[in-house]
């Protein structure tokens, strides 16, 4: 299914009207207009986007996307050196991470990758807090 069938079809399920999606994601009236609207999959929107507007309509971007996801099990995961010194940073600032912080952050993958540095996962922690919060 296309992400523009998709799109309209979770934003009536919710009952938002374009204005109260534009709303809720962040996202301009017109630039969710063109999204419902892009037939042939032309508009290409970005992670951040595409994230305010799942929560917006609480289901996840596989789901908006029409992707197959799993549910991680309780397995062990190894967390690479960049996530461990963001980790070390934020309990020297007092903001340690929760288990499921780490779990969320090293399961996250754009294009096949991960933050290098302790910077990027500082980076890629604010914005799924942001995107992840309750207004």
């Amino acid at each position: 299914m296309s992400l523009a069938k998709r799109l309209q079809e979770e934003r009536k399920r919710a009952g938002l009207t374009l204005d109260q999606l534009a709303e809720k994601a962040g996202v301009s009236k017109t630039y969710l207009w063109e999204l419902e609207n892009d037939a042939k999959g032309e508009k290409k929107p970005s992670a951040d986007v595409l994230l305010r507007i799942a929560n917006a309509v609480s289901i996840t971007i596989a789901d908006l996307l029409s992707l197959p996801s799993v549910r991680i099990d309780e397995s062990k995961v190894d967390l690479p050196q960049s996530l461990i010194d963001f980790r070390d940073r934020m309990k020297r600032l007092g903001e340690s991470l929760t288990p499921d912080d780490l779990r969320d952050l090293v399961t996250m993958r754009f294009r096949g990758g991960q933050p290098r540095t302790a910077e990027d996962w500082h980076d890629l922690f604010r914005l799924m807090k942001r995107a992840t919060s309750k207004e």
